[in-house]
């Protein structure tokens, strides 16, 4: 089906401008010779019939150089198609054609065009239904901007007369912004959208009501040059005043003063109730949220906050079935109540059975203080027997995290309890105190399934002995990570990890402060966490680790894709001691709202075997 948008593109190029200004032409474009055998578009009528039979008929063919306005042609009338059906040729089509040709053309700046149509009376070729008409086109020269003017009104411009600096400055950056310069070509779209653009400017930012009093584009054809002229009232200053909420029924009220919110008397800035609706929205309490004001001038010096909010229920129940080749087949069953003691307390909790692992936690988020602190306390219990060493372990802890911007801080206090059995070994227990900091720095363009963006981490964690701990140590890791967009969907991974533990010996340090590798999500063609230090029938942990990856992924369509990759690392009592694995491989790739799937076939070169390397969760 063909969609002819030609009277809507007509009834714009008449009337666009005067929706927020005029075009004014200073001179009539003066009127091309009219080709042989047809009148002048204003002609006679009569004689036009005389001249031109209403049977001859004729394919239309544009003829034009190689440019966007003649893309634009084809695209807006339909007698240019490649696929456009004979036309009965009469006067009143000329006639059309050329003010549709020359209408559109001057969206674009052309305003003196050259229009002809070659041999309309001429029979058809033999053999051919119909004859060929070639309308040739020559845009003439384009239209530049000669001067912009552009006038702020109203309380802005009072504050500039009254010597304020802040807002003078602010005047000569939208001047700046100003998208049509002077020797630029003229363009509707352009025009339209710098107008639009100065608005939004103003009414983003303190002036919520700015409005557009005039505008004009003083076209004149002769010397093909354009006159701008703008003139905006700023409006009055908005401030803002007290905060109506609605939708709030669960959660106490002073939960939504948590989340960055705005304070009687701030100046309006669109930004930051947008920082303060996605606070809310980021929030696990809701659902969907929803942050404006009312740009009414008569509300200007306290106008309120509207907040719009729908809850998530406070109590949720979820099961869950899983796979994984690092710890094996998984069953879930997960309850999260968002509102403890109804104080907006905010609990989640499981119990995870895997073939080799098992665990179950309960952490406690409290409510942010000013939006800046996220502080958390739980308790965990696990059971594992992984690569040889069976183990157990209970841990109770506290964390504070804050954000700012790309950067997220983690402060941390646990303490742990360790029993390990390593095959062939005689059972050990280890205790620990041990304090944490770290962060992480995200800069990516999808959380779930980055393209293009980079995620840099660093921990420090620290114990002492003689405070509830059984060897004193200071542990260090870092990882960073990369994604490189290759031609339209592919991807380049970058990954590397360092590891660090400084202390007199391994003993006392609970396994989990130490270092292994391998599997899936590390070094893969490597059993998980089989990489370390080598006992008999079992791996343990080492003081210093080191991974480092290379994967590219090519997407054969929006949901599967195909991978390679390098993988190396290993760890060790010590970097003398360290000698890397290397594992290799292709897999595949299928996308899924929680990031991708990947199934890859694995060859570690050091082990010489092929491992298959897979991992997925379905929840419901």
């Amino acid at each position: 089906m063909q969609i002819n948008l030609r009277p809507l593109l007509i009834f714009f190029c008449a009337v666009g401008f005067c929706s927020a200004g005029t075009v004014r032409a200073q001179q009539t474009v003066p009127t091309e010779a009219p080709a042989a055998g047809l009148p002048a578009p204003d002609g006679d009528s009569e004689a036009s019939a005389s001249t031109i039979s209403t049977a001859s008929s004729g394919r239309l063919q544009l003829v034009a150089a190689k440019s966007r306005w003649a893309d634009l042609l084809r695209e807006h009338i339909p007698e240019f198609a490649n696929n456009a059906e004979a036309q009965n040729i009469t006067p009143a089509l000329i006639k059309r054609l050329r003010l549709d040709i020359s209408n559109i053309l001057s969206t674009e700046g052309y305003f003196s065009p050259q229009i002809q149509f070659d041999n309309p009376d001429q029979a058809a070729a033999p053999g051919t239904a119909s004859k060929i008409i070639r309308v040739t086109v020559e845009a003439g020269p384009r239209t530049v901007i000669e001067n912009v003017s552009l006038k702020v009104l109203g309380p802005m411009a009072d504050a500039i007369d009254a010597g304020d600096k802040a807002v003078t400055k602010r005047r000569r950056a939208l001047q700046e912004d100003w998208g049509l310069a002077v020797g630029q070509p003229f363009r509707e779209n352009d025009w339209s959208d710098s107008k639009n653009q100065l608005l939004e400017s103003l009414r983003s930012d303190t002036y919520a009501a700015a409005g557009m009093t005039f505008s004009e584009a003083k076209i004149n054809a002769d010397q093909h040059s354009a006159v701008l002229k703008v003139d905006v009232d700023s409006g009055p200053v908005f401030t803002l005043g007290e905060m109506r909420v609605t939708g709030l029924q669960r959660y106490p009220s002073w939960l939504i003063e948590r989340y960055q919110a705005p304070r009687k008397g701030e100046v309006y800035s669109r930004s930051r109730l947008l920082d303060f609706q996605r606070s809310l929205q980021n929030s696990p309490y809701f659902a969907t949220v929803a942050v404006g004001i009312d740009p009414d001038p008569e509300k200007a010096d306290a106008v309120p906050v509207d907040v719009t909010v729908v809850e998530r229920q406070a109590r949720d129940l979820s099961f869950g079935l899983g796979y994984s080749t690092n710890t094996g087949y998984r069953s879930e069953v997960a309850y999260r109540d968002r509102n403890i003691l109804d104080q907006a307390w905010d609990l989640r909790s499981a119990v995870r059975l895997e073939q080799r692992r098992q665990l179950g936690y309960v952490d406690i988020y409290l409510p942010p203080r000013e939006s800046k602190f996220l502080d958390s306390f739980g308790v965990l219990v696990e059971r594992e027997n992984i690569a040889g060493v069976r183990s157990s372990r209970s841990a109770l802890g506290v964390k504070r995290t804050s954000t700012r911007g790309h950067l997220e801080q983690r402060l941390g206090l646990n303490i742990v309890r360790e029993k390990i059995s390593p095959d062939g070994e005689a059972e050990e227990v280890n205790k620990a105190l041990v304090a944490s900091i770290g962060w992480t720095w995200r800069d990516v363009d999808q959380p779930f399934d980055p393209r293009k963006g980079q995620i840099l981490q660093f921990d420090l964690a620290a114990s002492e002995k003689a405070l509830l701990s059984d060897q004193r140590f200071i542990r260090s890791y870092a990882k960073y990570q990369r994604w490189i967009p290759v031609r339209k969907t592919d991807t380049v991974i970058l990954r590397a990890e360092l590891g660090a533990v400084f202390s007199k010996d391994e003993e006392g340090i609970p396994e989990d402060y130490l270092f292994r590798t391998g599997g899936s999500t590390t070094v893969r063609g490597y059993g998980y966490q089989t990489l370390g230090i080598q006992h008999i029938g079992s791996t343990r942990g080492g003081r210093v680790m080191a991974t480092a990856s290379a994967e590219y992924v090519h997407w054969l369509n929006s949901s599967w894709g195909a991978a390679t990759f390098l993988d190396v690392g290993n760890a060790a009592d010590n970097w003398r001691e360290l000698n890397l694995k290397q594992g290799m491989g292709v897999g595949a790739r299928y996308k899924t709202p929680a990031g991708p799937i990947a199934l890859d076939l694995a060859y570690g070169r050091q082990a010489k075997k092929v491992r298959l390397d897979f991992s997925i969760a379905i929840a419901f």
